[in-house]
């Protein structure tokens, strides 16, 4: 919901040891990039190289909005957040883009103020000029407001969210409260 992707499609999977990633760069793009293994589609560390993994769904486009492309993009920023919390972790990767949307929708005080009405998907409403006024910024104060918060809301109670989410986010009444295996690539992970 917060950036339109699908999320009950095939899941994206395949191949991620033994392909010869020399040959498949070369067959896509014509040459050879020894820096390509460092990112991925999902946003890595790097922010801007892509990993051939992903590129090799986007070469049939027709067959591209088959994937749960939502779905792999949470799986890579869960396991980029587990991975943060080893002490020796200095960068994350991930849609860290989702994970801002998603505190601004449980945390009111962490959000900007913007006049913008919803859209969809829903992180359009961010594209806009927003005030920061009012916003902490000092650890202890976000802290003691994190701490105040008994329960942190549900994002999409709000009646005017719901009025501009597509139908076809609705066909499927526990889409958003289910228990599910979280696949990408080679790991597939049940979350909540």
């Amino acid at each position: 919901l917060q950036l339109g992707l699908p999320v009950d499609r095939s899941a994206l999977t395949g191949p991620i040891h033994s392909i010869d990633w020399g040959v498949v760069c070369y067959d896509l793009l014509g040459a050879i990039l020894d820096n390509i293994y460092g990112g991925y589609l999902m946003p890595g560390l790097s922010r801007n190289l892509v990993h051939l993994r992903w590129l090799l769904k986007l070469v049939d486009f027709r067959a591209t909005g088959e994937f749960s492309w939502g779905s792999a993009m949470l799986a890579t920023l869960y396991q980029e957040m587990c991975g943060a919390t080893r002490p020796t972790k200095a960068k994350i990767g991930g849609c860290l883009s989702l994970l801002q949307l998603w505190a601004r929708f449980c945390f009111p005080f962490l959000r900007p103020r913007v006049d913008h009405p919803y859209t969809f998907p829903l992180i359009t409403r961010w594209n806009h000029s927003a005030s920061y006024v009012r916003i902490p910024t000092a650890l202890e104060d976000i802290q003691l407001l994190l701490n105040q918060q008994s329960v942190a809301q549900t994002p999409y109670e709000d009646v005017k969210i719901w009025a501009i989410i597509p139908d076809e986010f609705y066909q499927n009444p526990n889409i958003r409260h289910v228990e599910v295996p979280l696949v990408n690539y080679a790991i597939v992970e049940m979350h909540q």
